[in-house]
C-alpha cells in the first residue's frame, strides 16, 4: 500500500527534529534561501524591480526577512508592495522560529550539562565512586586535608543519582571547600562508558561507596571489575579504597581488583573501638583526632562546618638519614614537636613500637603523629632536660571488669569478643536486650575469660534499668538497634537510654563508665548532654579511615593493628606507673619513663578535665616535650605498647 504524501512528510520532518538544534537551524535557513529567492523574483517582475540586478534584490529580501519592521514608508506599485508584505511575513515566521529554536536549543544545552554527564578534565584528583551515607564525611576529611597545602585540589564524584541533587546536598552540607573544587558526574561506575567521564587513569586515589543495601559487595566488585578492564594498567599502579559489608568477601575483593585495593571492615572496627573505649575511656576523643586532618595551616577563617572540625594531629611516614645507624630509642626523643610511634621498613611494613635497641636502616622511614609535616623537625641536640629523679617503673594490674552491655546488634559478638581478649579471668559481662532469643545468639560468641548473664527487656524501661544495679558494674556499653531501626530512631532510643542512666548513676558513690555508640555525627551534640564519657559516631569513624587510606595506602595495616588485641596499641595507663608526682614534670621526662618501659608515649589524659570539651576532654596527643604538666593520681599517660600490663 503507498504512503501517503502527508504522513511521508511528517515522518521526515519528525527524523530532521530529531537530529537536534543545528538540524533545525539547517532545515530553517534552508527554507528561508527559498522563500528569498522566491520573493527576489516576484519583486523582478514587477516595474520597480525590472532595473534591479537580480543580487540587489536578493540583498533586499534578505534584509526584509531579518528586520520585518520596516515596511512602513515602502512606495510603488501593488505587485511590489505584496510582495515586500509577502516578505515580511515569512520573515516574521522566520524569526520566531529562529529565536524558538535558539532558546530550546540553548535550555537542551544547559539541561545536559546538569545531567552531568560531560567528560572530567581534571588530574590527580581524588574519584569518589558510589553513593552513601558516609560519603559527606568522607569529602569532609578530603577537604580538611587539602586545605592544609598551598594549591589547588579537586574531587571528582561520579553516583547513580541526580548531578543537581548531589551539588545541593554537598553545598548544604558542607559549604565553602577552600581550596578544593568538586565535581559531580551522573552515572553508574560500573558501567564502561560512565566510568570513562572520570578521566579514571589520573585519579590520584579511588574510594569505592557501596549502596545502602543487603548486598552491597555485590556493586562493589562490579565496579571494581569494570575499573580494572577500563583502567590503563601500563601508567600507574591503582589506588582503590573501599569497605566490605561481609568479612567473607574481603580477600575476594583483593583478588578481583588484582591486589590494588585496600579494604576496610566497618563493622569490625567500630565493634573493636567500643570494645577498647568501654575500658578505656577518652579513647574514642583520640582516635577521632588522630584520624582527622589539620586543615587550618594555609586557609583560615573559612566559615564552613568541616573548619570547625579541622584540627587534629596525624600520622606521617618520614625519612631521616641523620637517623641511619640509631636506635629507635634515639629517634623517640629525636623530635621535639612530634611522637614518634615506629618504622616502616624496607619490606613496605609498619613496625609499631619496635624494640627500643632497634637499628635504624637505611631505607626505613619514621612513623610519625604531627600535626603538619611542617613540624617534623629533627633535633639533635635538645635543651629539654630529662628529670631522671621524676622517673619511676611500677606496673598497675587491673581488676576484673564487671560489664553492661544495652541491646545487640551485628556488632555486639565481635564487642564480647575483642572484651574477653583483655580481660583478666573471671570478668563478667551482662546483655540487657529485647531480643527474645538473646541466650541463642551468646551462645555462638567465643570466650575465655569472661561470665556472661543476659536478661530480656525493653532497653528504654527505667524499671527494667534499675532492676540491674546500676551500682556494680564497672562499664556499661550502650550499642545502637541498627538491626531493627533506621539511623534517627535507633540514636534516639540511645539517647532515652543514656538519660534514664545518667538519672539512676546520680546517687551512686562510684559511677561506671558509660560508652554508647551513636550512628550519626548531628546527634553527638545532643548526647553530650547525657553526660556519657564517650561517644563513637560509627559512619564518622568509618569515614576518617577511608580518607586516610586513601591519602597514604600503607595506613590500613597501621590502623588495623591499632584496632585489634593483637600486636602493638593504644593503651591509658596510670601515670603513676611512670612518674613521681606531686610537682610539675617536663612531658619529656615522661617519654623517657616509657623509654625505659619499652613503649612509645604519645601524650596524657588529665582526668579533672574529662568532660570539658574545650580542653579536648582532658587528651593531649602529641604534646610538645617542653611543656610542664602537674599530674594527678587519676590521670593517665597515653601509650603505644604491645602488652597491657
Amino acid at each position: 500500500m503507498k504512503i501517503p504524501l502527508k504522513e511521508q512528510i511528517e515522518y521526515r520532518l519528525q527524523n530532521i527534529l530529531a537530529r537536534g538544534t543545528w538540524a533545525l537551524l539547517s532545515l530553517l535557513g534552508i527554507i528561508s534561501v527559498i522563500f528569498i529567492f522566491f520573493t527576489a523574483l516576484m519583486i523582478k517582475a514587477t516595474p520597480e524591480g525590472a532595473s534591479e540586478s537580480f543580487i540587489n534584490l536578493l540583498w533586499i529580501s534578505l534584509m526584509r526577512t531579518l528586520d520585518p519592521g520596516t515596511m512602513g514608508g515602502d512606495e510603488g506599485s501593488w505587485g511590489f508592495l505584496l510582495s515586500l508584505l509577502f516578505i515580511t511575513i515569512i520573515g516574521i515566521f522566520i524569526l520566531s522560529v529562529l529565536i524558538g529554536i535558539i532558546t530550546t536549543g540553548i535550555e537542551n544545552a544547559i539541561i545536559s550539562l546538569r545531567k552531568g554527564r560531560s567528560k572530567v578534565l581534571e588530574k590527580n584528583h581524588t574519584l569518589l565512586l558510589g553513593w552513601n551515607n558516609r560519603i559527606m564525611s568522607v569529602i569532609s576529611e578530603l577537604i580538611i586535608s587539602n586545605n592544609q597545602y598551598n594549591g589547588k585540589f579537586s574531587i571528582v564524584i561520579l553516583a547513580p543519582k541526580d548531578k543537581v541533587e548531589m551539588e545541593d546536598s554537598i553545598r548544604e552540607k558542607i559549604g565553602n571547600s577552600g581550596n578544593t573544587k568538586i565535581i559531580c558526574r551522573s552515572g553508574d561506575a560500573s558501567v564502561k562508558i560512565d566510568l570513562e567521564l572520570t578521566n579514571i587513569n589520573h585519579a590520584k586515589s579511588i574510594i569505592i561507596f557501596p549502596p545502602d543495601s543487603a548486598y552491597a559487595d555485590i556493586q562493589i566488585f562490579k565496579i571494581i571489575l569494570a575499573i580494572v578492564n577500563r583502567y590503563d594498567s601500563n601508567e600507574k599502579r591503582l589506588h582503590i579504597v573501599t569497605e566490605a559489608r561481609y568479612i567473607d568477601n574481603i580477600d575476594l575483593i583483593k583478588m578481583v581488583g588484582d591486589n590494588q585495593v585496600e579494604v576496610i571492615y566497618p563493622n569490625e572496627i567500630i565493634a573493636r573501638i567500643i570494645s577498647q573505649t568501654a575500658r578505656q575511656p577518652g579513647l574514642a576523643v583520640l582516635y577521632s583526632e588522630l584520624l582527622s586532618f589539620n586543615g587550618k595551616f594555609y586557609y583560615k577563617d573559612i566559615r564552613s562546618a568541616w573548619y570547625d572540625e579541622a584540627s587534629g594531629d596525624e600520622i606521617y611516614y618520614h625519612p631521616q638519614k641523620e637517623l641511619i645507624g640509631q636506635l629507635y630509642s634515639d629517634a623517640v626523643l629525636s623530635y621535639e614537636t612530634c611522637s614518634v610511634i615506629g618504622v616502616f621498613n624496607s619490606d613496605n611494613k609498619n613496625i609499631l613500637n619496635p624494640d627500643m635497641e632497634y637499628e635504624i636502616q637505611m631505607n626505613d622511614k619514621m612513623i610519625l603523629i604531627a600535626e603538619d609535616k611542617e613540624k617534623i623537625v629533627y633535633t639533635s641536640n635538645s635543651d629539654i632536660k630529662i628529670i631522671e629523679s621524676k622517673i619511676v617503673n611500677t606496673i598497675s594490674v587491673p581488676d576484673k571488669d564487671n560489664i553492661l552491655i544495652i541491646n545487640w546488634n551485628r556488632l555486639t559478638p565481635v564487642i564480647i569478643t575483642e572484651i574477653d581478649s583483655y580481660a583478666v579471668p573471671g570478668s563478667s559481662i551482662t546483655i540487657l536486650s529485647e531480643n527474645k532469643n538473646i541466650d541463642e545468639s551468646v551462645d555462638v560468641v567465643n570466650i575465655e575469660n569472661c561470665i556472661i548473664y543476659t536478661k530480656n527487656g525493653d532497653t528504654t524501661s527505667p524499671s527494667i534499668l534499675s532492676s540491674l544495679d546500676i551500682s556494680k558494674f564497672d562499664n556499661i556499653i550502650v550499642v545502637s538497634d541498627s538491626d531493627n531501626l533506621n539511623k534517627v530512631e535507633a540514636d534516639s532510643r540511645s539517647l532515652i537510654t543514656l538519660l534514664h542512666l545518667r538519672k539512676l548513676c546520680q546517687e551512686l558513690d562510684k559511677k561506671p563508665i558509660i560508652v554508647s555508640q551513636i550512628l550519626d555525627e548531628k546527634h553527638r551534640s545532643i548526647a553530650e548532654e547525657t553526660r556519657a564519657d564517650d561517644f563513637i559516631v560509627s559512619e564518622k569513624i568509618v569515614g576518617q579511615c577511608l580518607t586516610q587510606i586513601a591519602e597514604n595506602e600503607h595506613l590500613n595495616d597501621l590502623l588495623l593493628e591499632l584496632f585489634s588485641a593483637e600486636g602493638a596499641e593504644i593503651y591509658f595507663k596510670p601515670i603513676t606507673d611512670y612518674l613521681d608526682i606531686g610537682s610539675t614534670v617536663n612531658f619529656k621526662t615522661l617519654v623517657q619513663s616509657g623509654i625505659n618501659k619499652g613503649e612509645s608515649v604519645i601524650g596524657y589524659k588529665i582526668a579533672s578535665l574529662f568532660n570539658n570539651p574545650e580542653a579536648n576532654y582532658g587528651v593531649s596527643l602529641n604534646p610538645d616535650k617542653h611543656i610542664d604538666i602537674d599530674f594527678n593520681i587519676e590521670d593517665r599517660v597515653i601509650v603505644i605498647a604491645t602488652v597491657e600490663y
